[in-house]
């Protein structure tokens, strides 16, 4: 019995001022896998109408993420990377190309719901991004290679967060215009999709620039 885990014990057993549960000493009994005196906490803490929920929960999170990343550390193959071209959604506007990417090899399937060491590079016709994430215990390198349509503006590029697992690039083109296609070779890849609510959005204004040229011309 290590004097940490004696202190504990005599302190939850005080009578004398009667002890009262804390979010401290119960995340201390659970991160050091004392689950007798975790287990009295949380007793008393009815006896006291002391919510303790919120702080059970995350610390048990803790200790289980924690548990299973030891786990996959034993797989001689856990540094090693799927890499998965990700699923990305577009639409544009006479200026603009609006993508937005998740964590996934397809829109429809489950992926990693945030990355880490990520990277991009946007540079006249091309965009290049990469990102590694977790999803269902192995480690992904998530990538998007794009030989756009045209050049656009790379210092103007926006990103912004959507949800877990997505986010959004806003991509200024160099000259207005309207692609119809994403990429350079105007073929669709299988894991590119129309980005709808921003094409509906966006119709009106490249029709009219459209009908424009055309009275230019």
């Amino acid at each position: 019995m290590s004097p940490e885990y004696a202190y504990m014990s005599e302190k939850i057993s005080t009578k004398f001022p009667k002890y009262v549960p804390t979010d401290a000493d119960i995340e201390t009994c659970i991160y050091n896998n004392w689950w007798d005196l975790a287990k009295k906490i949380v007793m008393l803490s009815h006896e006291q109408d002391i919510d303790l929920t919120s702080t059970v929960h995350s610390a048990i999170e803790t200790v289980q993420k924690n548990s299973k990343e030891l786990l996959n550390l034993l797989s001689k193959h856990y540094n090693e990377l799927d890499v998965v071209n990700a699923a990305l959604q577009w639409a544009e506007s006479p200026n603009e190309v609006f993508l937005t990417i998740k964590f996934s090899a397809r829109w429809s399937s489950p992926g990693a719901l945030q990355v880490e060491d990520e990277v991009l590079n946007v540079d006249k016709d091309r965009l290049q991004y990469s990102g590694i994430g977790t999803h269902s215990g192995k480690r992904k390198k998530y990538q998007v290679n794009l030989h756009l349509f045209n050049k656009v503006i790379g210092n103007e590029t926006k990103v912004t967060p959507v949800s877990m697992g997505r986010f959004s690039i806003t991509l200024k083109k160099e000259n207005p215009g309207v692609w119809n296609s994403l990429n350079k070779s105007q073929e669709k890849l299988p894991n590119q999709q129309i980005w709808w609510e921003m094409k509906e959005k966006y119709q009106d204004e490249c029709d009219k620039f459209l009908e424009e040229r055309e009275e230019e011309l």
